[in-house]
């Protein structure tokens, strides 16, 4: 099978299982079901990394990280950067990136074994860490932007909440993607044939 036709073929697979998980929340009949498929999708994708973790020569790679992945961190530069105002008033960057670079740093390394578990247990940690940042600091933003506490709390819950979706549903192993579980180790596919990202 061509690199392109494998690459088809996982993000499909991944299509389908984000899918799956999605119709799970809709549908209390089949949500064990469709819950059980992800699972065993991913613990497969999880075998593909343990085969290119321990392929001789492959080595992991210095940890590097983008701060708050999707693009969150680096559109917030950004706009800080173009922005003056909203650099004086929000900050260069997320208020709780440091959660991100915990987070990255278990993605990185992308353990393998028990690796289903452990993938989650990273992102429900990183719900928690965004959600206990906004707790700490719920009355030094509250003074500052005006608002009420229990805004602020639910603000940064909502933000929790959605992060942990997104990294559930973008960070599985070998999705190609350049936050995903094991992005510190070489592209992987399903033969076992690795490709350099």
């Amino acid at each position: 099978m061509r690199t392109k036709s494998k690459r088809r073929v996982i993000a499909a697979m991944l299509i389908v299982s984000s899918m799956a998980v999605s119709r799970a929340n809709t549908d209390d009949t089949s949500e064990s079901t469709l819950h059980e498929v992800n699972a065993q999708f991913e613990i497969w994708q999880m075998s593909i990394l343990a085969r290119i973790q321990t392929t001789p020569g492959f080595t992991i790679q210095p940890f590097t990280t983008d701060g708050c992945s999707g693009g969150m961190s680096e559109a917030w530069y950004f706009i800080a950067g173009k922005i003056p105002a909203f650099a004086s008033r929000y900050g260069n960057k997320p208020p709780w990136e440091e959660c991100c670079v915990e987070h990255d740093k278990a993605y990185w390394r992308g353990e393998t074994e028990h690796g289903y578990e452990k993938r989650l247990a990273a992102d429900k940690q990183l719900q928690q860490c965004v959600f206990d940042f906004g707790k700490q600091h719920a009355q030094e933003y509250a003074e500052k932007y005006e608002l009420q506490i229990a805004t602020v709390e639910q603000n940064f819950s909502i933000a929790a909440d959605l992060m942990y979706h997104a990294v559930r549903a973008g960070g599985k192993p070998c999705s190609f993607l350049p936050w995903r579980w094991g992005y510190g180790w070489p592209q992987c596919v399903a033969d076992n044939s690795v490709l350099r990202d």
